[in-house]
């Protein structure tokens, strides 16, 4: 009987402790990792990266939580980098010009006029080719999780209609910090100027810079048609945004978790390609609506007989051609 009353009584103590862990457990705070880019609020990439948390959070089962921090508000491109490398943010995401200071070999993307239309874009950097430049990042303590988009860029100017190369000469243009771009543009006789994106607007409105090229989704979002009456659907050259993450971090996290952020941003790609095949035909009009002249029709032979052979030849002495040759293949 006694040895009875004893199991009685540990069975009563065991009960009650799980009784008072299992609050404990269900209370366990989710790991919360902070995502930071440039983009404007309303622009897709924001929306995607919302799309991504609530995708991380539902096949976590809400054991990480990411919080999206748009417009520079924690820094631009170049400082955020930094800071997911060194592991105070955990996320970023920024046009693939950035990573070239990394490696070179992500210069191939920025090319003039290099993809064919956006299906070749996207087999590229969903294929292979973006796997191999994914690798590139890894000694630099980044692991990129997939291939958003800035997209497909076109030039807008204050009050010159450009239609032909002659049309730019002179233009004090706003480009990324991409060696590709600046050539680019040097060689149509412009005058690029290197600018964080947070500080465009501005720029812009002062007259520091006459012109800017990007997507007409971020055109719009970041209301550069207050400052800028002109836009050229150039579509001159197509921007990757790589997502990634300090590679330290995730790989500390459960295979199970690490799957959810890899998924999860994949299909965080499709959603943000899909809402900007929808959106553009109504951006355009909006963008006529806020007083825009829309240029539709562009014819890129004069442009690409400027610039698309030596931009390319930079790239190969630096590179060689392996790479490029490989882009140019992809069905």
């Amino acid at each position: 009987m006694k040895r009875l009353a004893f199991l009685k009584t540990v069975l009563t103590t065991l009960a009650l402790g799980a009784t008072m862990a299992a609050p404990t457990l269900a209370q366990t705070p989710p790991t919360k990792i902070r995502f930071a880019h440039a983009g404007p609020e309303t622009a897709s990439q924001h929306l995607a990266a919302l799309e991504f948390a609530r995708l991380v959070k539902e096949r976590s089962s809400g054991k990480l939580e990411v919080q999206v921090f748009p417009g520079s508000q924690l820094g631009n491109d170049s400082t955020v980098i930094g800071a997911v490398r060194g592991g105070t943010i955990d996320v970023m995401m920024a046009g693939s010009g950035n990573f070239s200071g990394m490696s070179s070999k992500f210069d191939v993307l920025d090319i003039p006029f290099l993809f064919r239309n956006p299906a070749h874009a996207y087999a590229t950097v969903d294929g292979e080719i973006g796997q191999r430049l994914a690798k590139e990042l890894e000694p630099h303590n980044l692991q990129q999780l997939a291939f958003w988009e800035v997209g497909f860029r076109s030039i807008t100017t204050k009050n010159r209609p450009v239609t032909k190369p002659e049309d730019v000469k002179g233009l004090k243009i706003r480009v990324t910090p991409n060696p590709t771009h600046i050539q680019a543009w040097k060689l149509l006789g412009a005058n690029p100027i290197p600018m964080p994106l947070g500080e465009l607007y501005q720029a812009l409105e002062s007259g520091a810079v006459d012109s800017q090229e990007h997507p007409v989704d971020i055109t719009y979002a970041a209301k550069f048609y207050e400052v800028q009456k002109q836009l050229t659907l150039s579509r001159h050259a197509f921007t990757a945004m790589p997502v990634v993450m300090n590679k330290k971090k995730f790989d500390a996290l459960a295979p199970a978790l690490q799957q959810a952020l890899l998924t999860s941003a994949n299909d965080a790609k499709l959603f943000q390609r899909q809402l900007n095949q929808k959106n553009e035909p109504g951006i355009l009009a909006e963008l006529r609506k806020h007083g825009m002249n829309v240029i539709e029709t562009f014819d890129p032979a004069p442009f690409r007989a400027i610039v698309g052979d030596a931009v390319r030849q930079s790239f190969v002495a630096k590179n060689g051609p392996e790479l490029l040759n490989a882009v140019d293949a992809v069905k």
